[in-house]
């Protein structure tokens, strides 16, 4: 019993050592996602400040389409954090779409092409930035604006760019340090743009550091109807759908177009759905030999011949329903059918019995028939006579 126990807890500990060398060895790693992803969780990433962001805000979602695609309305933010590749078109839309009642915040360490921005390098250009990023970095003070942020006290941040905005003109900042100005909000038509010069300060890990997030939440007090978070600017971007690309008054005609012509072609009797085949045109009629036959008589002539089998068949009805023998005369059979039959259709069953009627001329008789001495409307005559009382009898 003793060896079963240290068996298994050898095997056990096996078990355990293989998994740990296998994990060791190949252990999975996370894919390096570039820096400000609002989707990212690395330290680099800016998820921590969205999800804060959708606890205060309605809607907090993500941008992936050009800036010429932004949503119609007011009252909505569109967020940029350090944006590569913004080209002169992006810039003039955004501007048109802030002015009409919306705000946007953009975090940029070297802002370019922006016109109501003026930006300089503090202190000695080119060499200033190399020490920037060759140095430690240690916080620096920072004053607010009293209109930006009421709350007392000292401030402390990290700034890693050499550039400040230049004082003047119709900008606000916000906030600054010793080197100069590090945001400013500007005023364009009903709505705000505003830059701030420290997009390190939203990453997941320096955005508790010092007194980054106390400077930068005030941006985000607002309440908007939906906040935007650009991510086309950093390689995520997609194509509109097909809906998207044009526009809403032409969508709108070609959906009422549609309708009209479903309406058209229903008000026309179109059939939707599968299409029914009558089973007669695919099964084969059972009297379909009769009716070739009757045609090839028809066709020859055989008028007189037709009649004699009517005859037999008539003659093979009294004997089933009489037990008038088949070879009888007409004569027996009109007495055979006096006591049964009206005086009348007595009558009419002896003259049926007798022979064929001669011919009885006509323009309309095909050569065959006259030949054989029938005429087509004496043989239509004949016939329906002789229907009639073959239906009185199979009465009986």
């Amino acid at each position: 019993m003793k060896g079963l126990n240290k068996l298994h807890v050898g095997l056990a500990l096996s078990i355990l050592l293989f998994l740990a060398l296998g994990y060791w060895l190949v252990k999975p790693k996370l894919p390096d996602q570039p820096p400000y992803l609002s989707f990212s969780a690395d330290t680099d990433g800016t998820q921590a400040w969205k999800e804060l962001l959708s606890t205060k805000q309605a809607v907090v979602k993500e941008w992936r389409l050009n800036w010429k695609h932004l949503p119609s309305g007011t009252s909505m933010l569109l967020v940029a954090i350090q944006p590569s590749g913004v080209t002169k078109a992006d810039r003039e839309q955004l501007l048109e779409w802030v002015r009409k009642g919306n705000d946007a915040v953009l975090f940029d360490r070297e802002p370019e092409g922006w016109e109501m921005w003026k930006t300089e390098l503090a202190g000695d250009g080119e060499a200033l930035g190399n020490k920037a990023a060759n140095e430690k970095k240690t916080p620096s003070a920072m004053k607010a604006s009293p209109d930006y942020l009421q709350a007392e006290g000292k401030f402390t941040g990290t700034v890693e760019t050499p550039y400040r905005i230049q004082v003047g003109g119709a900008g606000q900042a916000l906030f600054e340090d010793e080197r100069g100005v590090l945001a400013s909000r500007v005023q364009e038509g009903s709505g705000s743009i505003t830059m701030v010069l420290t997009p390190t300060w939203m990453q997941n890990g320096t955005i508790d550091e010092a007194s980054h997030f106390e400077l930068i939440w005030p941006l985000f007090a607002k309440s908007w109807a939906a906040v935007w978070v650009d991510e086309t600017h950093h390689g995520f971007g997609t194509k509109p759908g097909l809906l998207a690309v044009y526009p809403a008054w032409l969508v709108l005609a070609s959906v009422q177009l549609g309708l009209a012509l479903v309406l058209w072609l229903w008000l026309r009797g179109k059939r939707f759905g599968s299409v029914h085949t009558p089973r007669a045109w695919t099964v084969r009629r059972g009297d379909e030999g009769v009716h070739a036959v009757a045609a090839w008589y028809e066709r020859l002539g055989y008028q007189r011949e037709a009649l004699a089998h009517q005859q037999l068949f008539l003659r093979q009805l009294l004997h089933q329903r009489w037990g008038l023998s088949p070879s009888a005369s007409a004569s027996q059979a009109a007495e055979a059918a006096r006591g049964r039959l009206p005086e009348a259709q007595a009558a009419q069953l002896a003259r049926l019995l007798a022979e064929s009627p001669a011919d009885g001329g006509g323009s309309e008789k095909p050569r065959a028939a006259k030949r054989r001495g029938v005429s087509t409307r004496a043989f239509v005559q004949r016939t329906r006579e002789m229907g009639e009382i073959i239906a009185y009898l199979e009465k009986e």
